[in-house]
């Protein structure tokens, strides 16, 4: 059903155009080998008790139930003796009071109500006296000012508007004199700077755009002088170095692939150098370990699901590790079909192969476009023209401006 929906949203939206190519020069890192597969709608939450990110779970369409961390080089499959059933859409967050991971609901086939922890190791199955109803798409984020979880809206049959807080051992459900309207796929996140609890946008009819403070009592809507346009679905995290709010992409009237900021006060469209391609229900966490927005995954058109690993350092987006590449044979003579595979670049961006000549420069070999998990592998033919001795083959990519090398010796 989930799966049904999604695929409505992305037949109704218009995703054109590209990426700008810029290239840059940035330190490189370990080549990530044990990415999690393509997926959306994953749950993913910073573990600061271990000074780890946590994803559990999405889909591709089918549901996982796997748990992976990411350290800022890899991510580590983990083997808990205990895990929650597979789903997607499902509501996550870290208890910073109680130093665990909280997850809620989300979809399998039915839609689900049951709540887990996770403590590093292993999930834990809690049976709290009281609950919210099944659900997912719901906004879930900490409220550090009040120690305890909120819990806003969501999707079963019907658009939801309830708010529910979690305190470690029970749900309760708060009856606020104001509230956003019912609604799917808000951004849901706690604002340290203001010690409040900010929701913007998601869907009901029409999609929203609206942006809304929770103070542990009531909610208030803000009117900011500008806005992100209503979408369902993003991003959204907040930056502990910068003291603001990150929202990246979601779907309303079309995909979307831009970044926001909100500062308690305004929201401001950033204009990044480098960035995902466009997509929606991806996992988005602040890793303050390392002071970077960590990114996972998401859907978005012809590429479907998407298994690459960003991070917002504040100022523009990054691809975390090197990129690899290989190009089979590693030698011949000139009019050589050679098979070039890549991984390491941006699910669903354009890469370009380049013959690099030591004599006659530069020749373009093709534009491939990368898989969801950002790998590629295509046949390309060694110019003509080729100069005998050792020349290079490069992918050099259009949005996250990952670049690398091989050799090719012409003989």
């Amino acid at each position: 059903m989930l799966r049904s929906r999604m695929s409505a949203l992305l037949a109704a939206a218009t995703v054109a155009g590209t990426i700008a190519a810029v290239v840059r020069v940035t330190p490189a890192v370990a080549t990530a080998l044990t990415p999690p597969s393509a997926r959306d709608f994953m749950g993913m939450a910073y573990d600061a008790a271990r000074n780890q990110v946590v994803l559990f779970g999405g889909g591709d369409p089918r549901n996982f139930a796997d748990t992976w961390t990411w350290d800022g080089v890899d991510w580590t499959q983990r083997t808990p003796a205990h895990s929650p059933s597979g789903r997607r859409g499902m509501g996550m967050t870290y208890d910073a009071a109680r130093a665990q991971v909280v997850m809620f609901g989300g979809y399998n086939g039915g839609f689900l109500a049951d709540t887990w922890t996770w403590d590093g190791t292993d999930w834990t199955q809690r049976t709290p006296a009281h609950s919210p109803p099944a659900r997912y798409g719901m906004g879930m984020t900490y409220d550090a000012a009040r120690g305890q979880v909120v819990l806003f809206g969501g999707f079963t049959d019907v658009f939801l508007s309830g708010t529910w807080t979690w305190d470690g051992t029970d749900w309760t459900e708060r009856t606020p004199a104001h509230s956003p309207s019912a609604r799917e796929g808000p951004g849901l996140i706690y604002d340290a700077a203001l010690s409040l609890v900010v929701l913007f946008g998601g869907r009901a009819f029409p999609i929203y755009s609206d942006t809304w403070t929770w103070d542990g009592t009531d909610w208030a809507q803000r009117t900011p002088a500008h806005a992100p346009s209503g979408r369902e679905y993003m991003g959204m995290a907040y930056d502990a170095a910068r003291a603001e709010v990150v929202l990246f992409g979601g779907i309303g009237e079309r995909l979307r692939a831009n970044t926001w900021t909100w500062d308690g006060t305004d929201w401001t469209h950033r204009t990044a150098a480098h960035a995902p391609t466009r997509r929606f229900g991806m996992g988005m966490t602040y890793d303050a370990a390392r002071s970077q927005v960590v990114l996972f995954g998401g859907i978005t058109g012809p590429a479907g699901s998407l298994g690459d690993t960003w991070t917002w350092d504040g100022t523009d987006w990054a691809i975390p590790f090197r990129a690899s590449l290989t190009v089979t044979p590693e030698s011949g003579p000139p009019g050589t079909l050679a098979m070039v595979h890549g991984s390491g670049f941006g699910g669903g961006e354009e890469v370009v192969l380049i013959f690099i000549d030591s004599v006659t420069g530069i020749t373009k070999l093709r534009i491939v476009k990368a898989l969801g998990t950002g790998s590629f592998t295509k046949r390309v033919i060694i110019p003509l023209n080729a100069t005998v001795g050792t020349q290079h083959v490069r992918a050099r990519a259009r949005g996250s401006g990952q670049s690398r090398r091989k050799d090719f010796t012409v003989t």
